[in-house]
């Protein structure tokens, strides 16, 4: 299971790393300051782009490793969701590098996102995929890559509308609420982590005893 999961970092391609950094990019031009939450989402974007981009590949190439390794079918869905914590390290020793040279060069405070933002960070992340594999094996790579991609990007709107209303004068009760909930998260982030990784944790094993079930059921020789 181990090297199923290191085929997936050694069969990556060069290019899913270079169509990456454009999200570091995206996320400079997007967000004009160093706001914490800003690198969390990035991670979350970075982690799950890389993710699935190893999943893009028909299932007549996934048949072939199947068919020809002493591999079980459970194995085969393990491996995947473990490569998750691969690409989910790699992602985030690349944000906090970033992060240090927002804060050398930028003309923005920031700071290093701290250990209980990084595990919202991979709880969310693990929640996107837990979506993602079940649909994948069950429609196919387009559907589950459309379908999963739409909750980062809500998450990354409903940040920006949020930042547009604390920067109108006239939504001041909103500005307050919205201001006792960052609070509230701020302080309370160790129990916020935790509860994120619980309910990760728990709707990563449904997903994976249903993916299992899902991929039991494919007929590889015809798929």
């Amino acid at each position: 299971m181990n090297a199923l999961s290191r085929k997936d970092l050694y069969t990556q391609k060069a290019s899913t790393f270079l169509l990456t950094a454009l999200w570091f990019i995206i996320f400079t031009n997007f967000f004009t300051d160093g706001q914490p939450v800003r690198h969390v989402l990035l991670l979350i974007f970075v982690a799950y782009f890389i993710a699935i981009s190893t999943s893009n590949k028909a299932f007549e190439k996934e048949s072939v490793l199947i068919n020809s390794l002493p591999v079980t079918r459970k194995q085969f869905v393990l491996a995947k969701y473990m490569s998750g914590f691969i690409w989910f390290g790699l992602s985030a020793a690349a944000v906090l590098v970033y992060i240090f040279l927002f804060d050398t060069f930028a003309p923005f405070p920031t700071r290093m996102m701290t250990i209980p933002e990084l595990l919202i960070a991979l709880g969310c992340f693990y929640l996107i995929i837990s979506l993602f594999y079940p649909l994948q094996f069950k429609a196919g790579y387009i559907l589950a890559s459309s379908l999963t991609i739409a909750l980062p990007l809500l998450s990354l709107m409903s940040f920006r509308i949020i930042v547009n209303i604390m920067e109108n004068p006239r939504m001041v009760a909103e500005q307050k609420f919205f201001l006792h909930t960052a609070d509230l998260i701020t302080t309370n982030q160790w129990t916020i982590a935790l509860s994120v990784l619980l309910i990760s944790a728990l709707l990563t094993w449904l997903s994976i005893l249903l993916s299992i079930r899902i991929v039991r059921k494919i007929d590889f020789d015809h798929a």
